[in-house]
């Protein structure tokens, strides 16, 4: 196909037969799923599954890739659903849920892609995946950084420098979970919240800056990660 031309140079015509074979589940598509999904459905992905309950806010529109002016209001997973039509022959797929204690994954997957925002989402979404035998990989925190450094590939009880990692850590203790959770987020100090404003929430009394620059960094990052290992697994 002529539109994937440019990536079977780099691996190759077999690579991008297995690659259309595959089918990966994006729970959470804001400013890193976005670019997450982009990356693989540009690259010659089969079949994605975008879960997400949000809708599209004005704030989102400096790091959302499927935002737009004219869309404030829809449903996430609708959007991003029509951009990767426009620039891709990948089968998407949409859920808009939540993810809960309890959940279980809706069918098979080839792997998971966790970009979700809230812990206790995090953590059943990847309970669900070791429990099931699926591949998965979370993204932590990207927010509060501007500058795209340091992206890190590892595991959760190695992680530094990153507020939401720090969380995610003290439940997963909490629970005694002893599974390794691999992970991907940047190395790298958080900048410090300035903007104080009302609210009832730390979340709405301290919102978190965030840029394009480095969410789509990790993003990307993570879409390479996932393609990678979707286009060797066959050969290994």
């Amino acid at each position: 196909m002529a539109e994937l031309s440019r990536i079977e140079y780099l691996v190759g015509k077999d690579a991008l037969e297995r690659i259309r074979k595959k089918h990966v589940l994006l729970c959470g598509v804001g400013g890193v799923g976005s670019f997450v999904a982009e990356g693989l459905c540009r690259s010659g992905l089969g079949k994605i599954t975008l879960l997400d309950y949000d809708k599209v806010e004005v704030s989102n529109l400096n790091r959302q890739l499927m935002t737009n002016k004219n869309n404030i209001g829809r449903s996430k997973v609708q959007a991003l659903k029509e951009r990767l039509e426009e620039v891709s022959d990948t089968q998407v797929k949409t859920i808009e849920s939540f993810i809960n204690e309890g959940f279980t994954l809706p069918e098979r997957y080839d792997y998971v892609i966790d970009c979700i925002d809230t812990l206790s989402g995090k953590f059943a979404l990847v309970k669900a995946c070791h429990e099931q035998g699926v591949p998965v990989i979370s993204s932590l925190g990207s927010a509060r950084r501007l500058k795209p450094e340091n992206i890190t590939l590892t595991t959760l009880d190695k992680t530094r420098n990153d507020p939401l990692a720090k969380a995610f850590r003290s439940l997963v203790k909490k629970e005694n979970y002893r599974h390794k959770i691999e992970v991907v987020y940047p190395d790298t100090p958080a900048m410090k919240t300035t903007v104080v404003q009302e609210g009832n929430t730390n979340k709405e009394k301290y919102p978190l800056g965030s840029a394009i620059f480095m969410v789509g960094s990790v993003g990307l990052y993570i879409a390479y990660v996932v393609y990678d290992r979707l286009i060797r697994e066959d050969k290994e």
